[in-house]
């Protein structure tokens, strides 16, 4: 639609009659009533920064916001990917309803890495009206927007014929900490990482390390009133590494390696790496929207351990392959994120882990969601399992791995909403206040 394109920036008049002279001529344009019938629209964004819908319905005004996309004249659905540079490319998907069925637009706008909310918000407001003039254009509130056009500078060059300084690379660091404790049991989380990223349409690079300490200490009270502390220490420290190359429109080829130290994995040291092969059934431009992959990859695993394992080892060397099955897919009716992965050592068949799982959310009828949010592994491979039997305090702090045949998590939720369709009124007062202090009333 080439009235959204370019720098051409559309605007909301104000309540006031508008009038310019810069050029000659003046233009003036009425304020429809508030009877005036508006626009319906549906923010389909859930759980996404920058997505909070009071800021819209604030801002924008000319739409009545609903509550549920099958109320909705259009509805607007927002997916991203991660840009090369660590930032965020945003892709809204402007689905017309009833009235407009059939009239459908895409528009994309990329955020900085450490973009504010205030920030995100303020590119996807512009967005939003960008791709809502096509629908207003054909109602009455059009009177009610100007198209102002900015004529770009004759110096000024376009990103192609722009030189990289930094030749594509990013890189992104941090460090954390956090402490929370009462007068018998105190708790101490320090953490730090960078990463290194190179990423054009050819070739992704991705190299990053990583370490966490954790620390808890608790007074323990005997029956005879003596008072013992417990500490557990648990450090984790790694690197990745991930170079892939794009072979053609669904097909990459690539390397992946790590090397780990974990406590809590009874593992000195655990190196890792191999080839990967990964196919998309969809394009890659299609990634926001839809992906069906599938990779393989074929590794050499070198393993240290701090004690000797249920098998008897303090090291070994083991091959091994893993293949990984997934898709995602954003559309109208909701979301679906389904995903397999099956590992197994090359030397012994038996040492295996399938996992199952993935999330659901889907509008079922107007004002019904269901969401559906789980995993389920069978797992066959704990090799790194220490052969000494573990104390109750180790068990009771999650020290150490505990063998297992399986590890699962589910999370099924039904929510249902009546009454009034519009959300047009923000009233934050009393939001903040706690009578019971955390999530109590």
């Amino acid at each position: 639609m080439a009235v959204i394109l370019g720098s051409i920036a559309l605007a909301p008049l104000p309540l006031r009659a508008q009038s310019s002279t810069g050029s000659g001529t003046a233009t003036t344009s009425p304020v429809l009533p508030k009877t005036q019938p508006a626009l319906r629209v549906f923010l389909d964004c859930p759980g996404l920064p920058g997505c909070a819908l009071d800021y819209y319905i604030v801002e924008l005004p000319f739409a009545d916001w609903t509550r549920d996309r099958l109320f909705a004249d259009v509805q607007l659905l927002v997916s991203t990917l991660t840009s090369g540079s660590g930032g965020t490319e945003w892709t809204v998907a402007f689905i017309g309803r009833e009235r407009f069925a059939g009239l459908v637009d895409t528009l994309t706008v990329n955020t900085l890495p450490n973009a504010s909310e205030d920030d995100i918000r303020g590119a996807l407001s512009t967005l939003f009206v960008r791709g809502l003039y096509p629908f207003i254009k054909q109602t009455s509130l059009a009177s009610q927007f100007t198209i102002n056009y900015t004529k770009p500078a004759a110096q000024e060059k376009t990103s192609a014929t722009t030189r990289d300084p930094w030749d594509f690379w990013t890189f992104e660091t941090s460090v954390n900490t956090f402490l929370n404790g009462e007068q018998q049991q105190r708790f101490t989380n320090l953490g730090a990482t960078f990463e290194a990223r190179r990423i054009t349409d050819r070739w992704k690079l991705v190299a990053g390390v990583e370490t966490e300490y954790n620390e808890s200490r608790f007074t323990l009270r005997g029956r005879d009133g003596d008072a013992t502390q417990f500490t557990n220490i648990l450090r984790n420290e790694g690197a990745r590494l991930r170079s892939v190359r794009s072979i053609s429109p669904r097909w990459s080829l690539g390397v992946v390696g790590s090397a780990r130290r974990s406590d809590f994995l009874n593992t000195k040291m655990a190196i890792r790496g191999g080839p990967v092969v990964e196919a998309n059934l969809f394009p890659w431009q299609e990634a926001t929207r839809r992906q069906l992959t599938a990779s393989y990859a074929v590794t050499w695993n070198d393993f240290q351990y701090f004690e000797r394992t249920v098998l008897g080892r303090t090291a070994e060397q083991r091959p091994s392959h893993v293949l990984t099955v997934a898709t995602n897919v954003r559309q109208k009716w909701g979301s679906l994120d389904l995903s397999a992965r099956g590992s197994q050592f090359l030397h012994d068949l038996n040492r295996y882990e399938l996992s199952f799982g993935g999330s659901m959310r889907l509008q079922l009828v107007r004002g019904l969601a269901l969401t559906l949010d789980g995993r389920y592994s069978r797992v066959r491979d704990q090799i790194y399992l220490p052969g000494a039997q573990l104390s109750n305090e180790e068990i009771l702090v999650r020290q150490r791995a505990l063998a297992t045949g399986f590890q699962y998590f589910t999370f099924v939720g039904v929510s249902y909403t009546f009454g009034s369709i519009f959300n047009t009124i923000v009233n934050p007062r009393l939001d903040s206040f706690r009578l019971l202090g955390g999530s109590g009333f």
